[in-house]
């Protein structure tokens, strides 16, 4: 084995001699079947495609010149290197002139052309050849700056440059930080962060240059990405979650989202997971006075609103709704809480105008935006996985309630407004729960919960099923209400004095198949499940103590969510530096993470098939008292199908 260092990575007589270096020389291919693809979508000019093929050349070049050291890789390494810089160069010379494509592509042929001639006749100076090309950029960016454009090097793009530039100095032979035999090198880093650079100055810059139709590539993937995360957080503190008529939802247009806000942090964290994406929230500006919370409301891109309520001035909010409508122009989603406050309420508190503003100011630029309703419920706040149910109501056409414009000041007229308002509110309601209080809507759930399991023969109805049942009771004749509640508080006093639960007195028929697969997976992963569940105890005892302590039961999904964020990624990490170092510690805590969504999947109808045994054996102990419950059950059916059919009758 050669002890010769490249890089400051040991280069040994495998396949790649440098792997970590060959291997994350593949970033530079990746960026650029990116930016192929943008183009290809007609997001990007077609001059792009230049600096998308001198990436994946860069990247199969680096890959060659790690990978086996010769002279063809050296130079495949440094001739599309500056190409790539010259092609950033001629971009910036030539948008001083309006010629930013045209810039762009002289400016890569003359960088393959220099580079060319300066590595065949002095290798060892390619390094003046980039520097050149810096030099030229930096000039460039100075006089746009004097002339008052748009700045295509904002401070977060400078500083990931900075980091990059920092972990090329550290990957080099010199370096204090060069370990030769390690899996962790800096050299590794620059490679993939200078890969990330590559789009983000064209994220940047072609949003400068042309504004309404920005590429928004970071945006949109890490809206993506968020939104994968939301999905699983969902999935994860709630057993199931039903959606309703999820179609209405536009594909094709701005959206502006109007949702009910009853359950704190959860409620976006549900928006973004049902919609798989991250849409733009607005957030009360008070979030940002929380110094920590800052950075993570910058990447979500939230919109600070400001309100007079919390001290702030609400003449501030000119710039948040022009943020929104430049949103809307480019057909992205805004989500907005219009009550302004969370809190559990029995029905929808009062929506205020700023949705319906946000939505009449965007008309100008997006003529075609839509508002949709989005109604949330949640079985329980109090229990660590409950379920949830979310119905999408009918779009609303914004452009139908523009009777009479935008004013001098660019402001909806207050007619406009207080209609869409009113719009919005009947909505709303529609979809959102709507008790008289919460005694109402607590007893009313849990009789629609033994109508649909009567209905569907299981004890485990839809809850999306039974929410709509419990807003249909919610809905009749207050005698007819009074009724139902009256069959279910003897219905449940009964049950209470039988010491069973309504599950047990309908248990589900067991499932041989199921039984027969946790058996399976018990004999031949149960050492290991068993390990994974006794590692994820700790921090399930603090999210169960932590939501435990807090009073307010439309606080309690906030601080499990959080808790659970924060104490679950501690375990996968500290467990994951504990059993290894470098590259394996970050597996390990992968595995762990990945043991524990397992856990999660096969645990749950272990328990539900052990309940079920157990509900047949209790039930079979009370045989004997158990008829005047099923009457009572009855009884309590026929009240609330007589009181849906009444209430079908008068509508």
């Amino acid at each position: 084995m050669s002890t010769e260092t490249s890089d400051c990575e040991l280069r040994d007589d495998w396949l790649l001699e440098q792997d970590v270096n060959a291997w994350s020389s593949l970033a530079y291919v990746a960026a650029g079947l990116v930016l192929a693809w943008e183009v290809r979508r007609s997001r990007l000019p077609r001059a792009v495609y230049g600096l998308a093929a001198i990436s994946v050349a860069e990247g199969f070049g680096s890959l060659l010149y790690h990978g086996k050291a010769s002279d063809v890789g050296q130079f495949l390494h440094d001739v599309p290197l500056i190409g790539a810089l010259a092609f950033v160069a001629g971009w910036h010379v030539g948008r001083l002139r309006d010629r930013s494509d045209a810039g762009s592509l002289v400016g890569l042929a003359i960088g393959l052309v220099v580079s060319t001639a300066v590595w065949a006749l002095a290798p060892d100076a390619t390094n003046i050849a980039v520097g050149v090309a810096v030099a030229i950029i930096v000039a460039a960016s100075l006089i746009a700056r004097r002339r008052s454009m748009r700045a295509v090097w904002s401070w977060p793009l400078l500083g990931l440059g900075a980091i990059a530039i920092s972990m090329w100095a550290l990957g080099t032979p010199g370096s204090p930080a060069c370990d030769a035999d390690s899996w962790l090198q800096p050299h590794g880093l620059w490679h993939v962060l200078t890969a990330i650079v590559a789009i983000a100055w064209v994220d940047r810059a072609y949003a400068a240059a042309d504004p309404a139709h920005a590429p928004r590539l970071f945006r949109r993937f890490t809206d993506r990405t968020l939104g994968l995360v939301a999905r699983g957080l969902v999935l994860a503190f709630h057993r199931s979650v039903d959606v309703r008529w999820r179609n209405r939802l536009p594909r094709d247009r701005p959206v502006l989202i109007v949702a009910n806000h009853g359950n704190g942090f959860v409620d976006p964290i549900v928006v973004a997971g049902v919609l798989g994406r991250l849409p733009r929230f607005l957030g009360k500006a008070a979030l940002w006075k929380v110094v920590v919370a800052r950075p993570f409301l910058w990447l979500a891109g939230v919109l600070p609103v400001y309100r007079s309520a919390d001290g702030d001035r609400s003449s501030n909010n000119a710039s948040v709704f022009e943020a929104c409508h430049d949103e809307l122009a480019q057909g992205a989603t805004v989500a907005i809480f219009p009550e302004g406050t969370t809190g559990d309420r029995a029905g929808l508190d009062r929506v205020k105008s700023g949705a319906a503003r946000i939505a009449l100011g965007a008309l100008p630029t997006a003529p075609d935006v839509v508002i949709v309703p989005i109604g949330m419920a949640f079985e329980s706040r109090v229990e660590t996985r409950s379920r949830a149910a979310v119905m999408f109501g009918e779009p609303i056409v914004v452009s139908d309630f523009a009777g009479v414009g935008l004013g001098d000041d660019g402001e909806p007229s207050r007619d406009d407004a207080t209609s869409l308002t009113a719009k919005i509110t009947e909505s709303l309601e529609q979809v959102s729960p709507q008790f008289a209080d919460l005694d109402e809507r607590e007893m009313l759930r849990a009789a629609a919960r033994e109508e649909r399991g009567e209905a569907t023969g299981r004890s485990d109805a839809s809850f999306g099923d039974a929410e709509l049942v419990a807003r249909r009771l919610a809905a009749a004749t207050p005698d007819a209400r009074a009724r139902v509640i009256a069959a279910y508080r003897d219905f449940a006093t009964r049950l209470q004095l039988l010491r069973i639960n309504s599950s047990q007195l309908r248990p589900d028929r067991v499932s041989i198949g199921r039984l027969v697969w946790s058996a399976l997976v018990l004999l031949l992963a149960g050492s290991a499940l068993v390990a994974v569940t006794l590692i994820h105890l700790p921090a399930l005892a603090i999210i169960v103590v932590g939501t435990a302590l807090v009073r307010s039961t439309a606080t309690k999904g906030t601080v499990r969510l959080l808790l659970g964020l924060v104490t679950l990624v501690a375990t996968w990490v500290l467990m994951g530096m504990w059993l290894g170092d470098g590259w394996v510690a970050v597996a390990d805590g992968i595995a762990i993470a990945v043991g524990g969504a397992v856990a999660l999947t096969v645990w749950p109808p272990i328990i539900r098939q052990a309940a079920v045994l157990i509900g047949r054996i209790r039930l079979r102990d009370r045989v004997g008292l158990v008829p005047p419950v099923i009457e009572a059950r009855s009884a309590l059916v026929t009240a609330v199908r007589d009181s849906i059919e009444a209430d079908h009758d008068d509508t």
